[in-house]
């Protein structure tokens, strides 16, 4: 049986590995692949051969110990004389319901956690919003630089678009450089204890693109291009950070890359998730127009208030009407975007309903297995009581009350695994707590229910027996 078993199971991983390997594409692009190697197929095989010798093992040992006299004088062993492996059985049943409320509570954590994240504010609008990537000449073609500016205004007039506007490394990319800064007319510290920031480039219109609010000062013009006095947008974060209770417009900073360039704050910036919708914590950010900075490529971001598959491909005409060898890349949704970055979380999620959903099915199939088996062999004992005048209702009662005692141990000490991981649960959820009750509530229930409608039908089963009929057969 446990060979026949680990046949099946390694039949029915085959099947599913296609369903893995799409989920991880789709998660999680570029993930590597999974495969049934000679290790995966070993284990299989120690794993069935060892579960069936213990199962073996077990029942031999529990049938040397009997007493083969009071078997045979209780009719080959349907009353009492079981009673040691009813025991092993209910705690079976007990350990199966224990680890499927352990997994039902962590996909429960994980399916309230993913929907924390997409209710998370990134602090820019995706919704409208197209990304493409392009090259950018470098600064000695000035011609074609001007004309990449020309080509970015030429976006701007094709029909839908609201706004365009162009950025180094777009949020929640993991992508853009980290620098360290200094303040004029502060103390300048050693570089090792420099605060880094993140640093972007972007040019005139980016936040008004992405809805990002502009908290004082003013945006970026197109009076702000190389030559002219090097200027600089901060975000809230980092105004928070080093001008607490201050007002940083007019201030100067400059990156310890490049300490010959003093740069003046005119703008703050609201605040967005960059490294990620589960970071709390805010990044400090500041941007210098993309026109003051050399940058190998740019990112476009493009709004239209309509259908947007036409846009790629018109930006791509005008992008080759300057340059034909210059490619137009990567044209995603934002929103497409925002959802890779929780490609992490929504895998975690898949695996943990899979396992869960694995456990929940097994942990109803062996409640329902023991009671069938169990009702089985106290039909003579049923039909007595039947005989002696009990009900459908007391039959049901009792076998219900023999299938619930397990599973609700079961229900306690899972809780209390659940719980005792709440440690590792807390490094995989945002937003909830990983003892949260409700959930934890829920997957009892759940549980319950589950083996209540396993005991139904053992139950249903023994009171359709005919007391005569059973009675005669012994």
């Amino acid at each position: 049986l446990a060979i026949a078993g680990g046949a099946l199971g390694l039949l029915l991983a085959r099947s599913g590995q296609t369903l893995v390997i799409n989920a991880l594409a789709e998660q999680m692009p570029g993930a590597i692949q999974i495969e049934l190697n000679p290790r995966v197929l070993g284990f299989t095989t120690i794993a069935s051969i060892f579960t069936g010798f213990a199962a073996g093992m077990i029942a031999s040992w529990r049938l040397m110990r009997s007493n083969v006299n009071e078997s045979l004088k209780s009719g080959l062993g349907k009353t009492d004389a079981d009673s040691g492996g009813r025991g092993t059985r209910s705690a079976l049943v007990v350990a199966q319901v224990a680890l499927s409320l352990v997994l039902l509570v962590g996909a429960g954590l994980m399916i309230r956690s993913l929907w924390s994240l997409y209710q998370v504010d990134p602090g820019f609008s995706a919704s409208g919003v197209t990304t493409m990537t392009a090259p950018i000449p470098e600064a000695s073609s000035e011609g074609e630089r001007t004309r990449f500016y020309e080509f970015l205004a030429q976006v701007r007039r094709l029909p839908g678009v609201t706004a365009a506007a162009a950025i180094d490394s777009l949020p929640l990319t993991g992508g853009g450089s980290q620098q360290p800064i200094v303040f004029d007319g502060r103390p300048r510290e050693v570089f090792a204890l420099q605060p880094n920031v993140g640093f972007r480039m972007a040019t005139p219109g980016y936040l008004h693109t992405l809805k990002i609010p502009l908290i004082a000062g003013r945006d970026f013009t197109e009076e702000d291009t190389e030559g002219k006095n090097p200027v600089v947008l901060i975000s809230k974060e980092l105004a928070r950070q080093f001008f607490p209770g201050q007002n940083p417009i007019g201030k100067r900073l400059r990156s310890s890359f490049t300490p010959e360039i003093s740069r003046e704050i005119v703008g703050i910036a609201g605040d967005i998730k960059e490294r990620g919708l589960d970071v709390p914590e805010p990044v400090a950010l500041l941007y210098v127009p993309l026109d003051q900075r050399e940058t190998g490529s740019v990112s476009l971001v493009v709004r239209t208030n309509g259908d947007a598959s036409g846009i790629g491909p018109a930006a791509a005409r005008l992008l080759h009407g300057i340059n034909p060898e210059l490619p137009l890349r990567d044209v995603i949704p934002m929103a497409e975007l925002l959802a890779t970055s929780l490609a992490q979380q929504r895998f975690s999620l898949f695996l943990f309903v899979a396992m869960a959903a694995l456990a929940f099915t097994l942990g109803a199939v062996g409640i329902y297995s023991v009671l069938a088996y169990s009702v089985r062999r106290r039909v003579q004992e049923i039909s007595i009581r039947m005989a002696l005048g009990a009900q459908v209702n007391d039959v049901i009662g009792l076998v219900l009350l023999e299938g619930m005692k397990p599973t609700f141990i079961g229900i306690v000490l899972g809780a209390f695994g659940a719980w005792m991981l709440s440690d590792i649960l807390s490094r995989l959820v945002y937003g909830v707590s990983p003892t949260d009750p409700y959930t934890f509530t829920a997957a009892a229930l759940l549980l319950a229910l589950a083996a209540v409608g396993a005991c139904l039908l053992p139950a249903w089963r023994a009171t359709r027996v005919d007391p005569a009929t059973a009675l005669r057969g012994d």
